[in-house]
């Protein structure tokens, strides 16, 4: 019989989640990106069904390798001409066109869709479907908006780049069903510079990377003796795994590991590893001027199941970067037992509590001071390993499914009102 609910009958939703990262591109993009697919999809228990699409074909057997099927879809010129559609002009030809027949011209995706009986769509970055998608209703996810944070680097405003996310963060979040956050601070911040409804934003915290999780759970394969052979590391290391880019702020690290040395009288590695070859280049050459080559290793890009091992075989994770307001390398040193050195901004802070030091980006000594500390200190290494453990076990409680059920639920609630009777009821035994 039908299931009924103080609402009315109870229906499923077919719900499309996209992963529009390239699984090449690794990173934390990918890695949140993926973590939510996984948690809507194999562990999240809701009502409704959960289909993923994704652009590209590593990235679908990628999925495969953990259960997951997806539908990839075109990702060509046909783009440009659902984004095209979106526009007054090319709205008002392609909508003439297609009564004339073509009638998938400029609306690609949304037919995809309407294909496999979508009825939402939750889009687990700010990528390009949005700007393609015109009749479905959609949940977006903003996960930083580090180009208003700081606006004075060069990854926030060149090539037109603060531009383009305002103009991509305008039209995408004011017609969002809701918005997903990485914190409440984050939230605060798209609710005042983009004016979108607070009661609209969904606070869905970063999660350690799917590897990361495995490995700490005993089921990973790399051990820290082996990745230290693999990449021929020293025996003792500071760890650094983060996209190359000018907000990161590597320098700050390097210039650390001297001051270490000249207070403290302590010589200490680092392992740099991340994508983006070109700010890469920009490290190497700091790290030459600065006289640390043979104290620095940088890796670029590396396996998902050597960076578990190389957290667990560093004295620190250290990331002293500018942006946020959440991050995934604190929390997966935590989830292993790494202590983390973070930096000391409001926003690092809430995220990670008691679980980390904090280390003042204006005072270069107050790193070389907490990476002392540490080596001088097992209780304070110790009590650090602590914090972490039990922010992962906060962290691994977490439902994705469970926090997105009321807007889920309230949505397929309203939409009855133009889709019964084919709506799909839910039935009991």
């Amino acid at each position: 019989m039908k299931t009924q609910s103080s609402q009315g009958v109870i229906t499923r939703m077919r719900i499309a989640v996209f992963l529009e990262n390239s699984f090449e591109e690794g990173g934390g993009g990918f890695q949140q990106s993926f973590s939510t697919v996984e948690s809507l999809v194999l562990r999240s228990v809701t009502k409704h069904e959960f289909v993923v699409f994704t652009p590209f074909e590593r990235t679908r057997q990628r999925l495969l390798k953990y259960g997951i099927e997806a539908i990839r879809y075109k990702y060509c010129v046909v783009r440009l001409i659902d984004r095209w559609s979106a526009t007054v002009l090319g709205n008002s030809i392609l909508r003439r066109l297609r009564r004339l027949g073509l009638r998938r011209l400029g609306r690609h995706l949304d037919a995809l869709l309407d294909d496999h009986g979508v009825d939402l769509v939750v889009l687990t970055a700010m990528a390009e479907a949005a700007s393609r998608i015109g009749d479905h209703p959609f949940i977006v996810t903003v996960w930083d908006i580090s180009h208003r944070d700081y606006p004075e680097f060069p990854d926030g405003f060149a090539n037109r780049v603060f531009e383009r996310r305002e103009w991509a963060l305008s039209a995408t979040l004011t017609r969002a069903l809701a918005v997903i956050a990485d914190s409440a601070f984050g939230a605060r911040r798209i609710a005042s510079l983009y004016h979108v409804d607070p009661g609209r934003i969904i606070v869905l915290p970063y999660l350690p990377s799917h590897a990361v999780r495995c490995h700490a759970t005993k089921s990973g394969s790399a051990t820290a003796d082996g990745v230290r052979r693999k990449y021929d590391l020293p025996t003792r290391y500071v760890f650094y795994p983060a996209f190359f880019a000018e907000h990161k702020n590597h320098l700050y690290l390097l210039e650390g590991l001297i001051e270490l040395e000249r207070r403290h009288g302590i010589t200490l590695h680092a392992v740099f590893c991340g994508g983006n070859p070109i700010d890469q280049t920009r490290v190497e050459r700091q790290v030459k001027a600065l006289g640390l080559a043979d104290r620095v290793r940088i890796l670029g890009y590396v396996p998902d199941e050597d960076i578990p091992a190389l957290y667990e075989g560093a004295l620190a994770m250290v990331m002293p970067t500018y942006t946020g307001p959440a991050n995934i390398p604190p929390l997966e040193a935590a989830a292993l037992g790494c202590p983390v050195i973070y930096s000391d901004l409001p926003w690092c802070r809430a995220q990670m509590g008691d679980a980390a030091l904090y280390c003042d980006l204006d005072r270069v000594p107050s790193l070389a001071g907490h990476l002392a500390a540490l080596i001088r200190n097992p209780a304070l290494r110790d009590c650090l390993r602590k914090a972490g453990y039990r922010l992962a076990e906060e962290l691994a409680k977490i439902d994705y499914g469970e926090r997105l059920a009321p807007v889920l639920d309230r949505y397929d609630y309203v939409r009855r009102r133009w889709a019964w009777p084919e709506t799909h009821l839910i039935s009991e035994s």
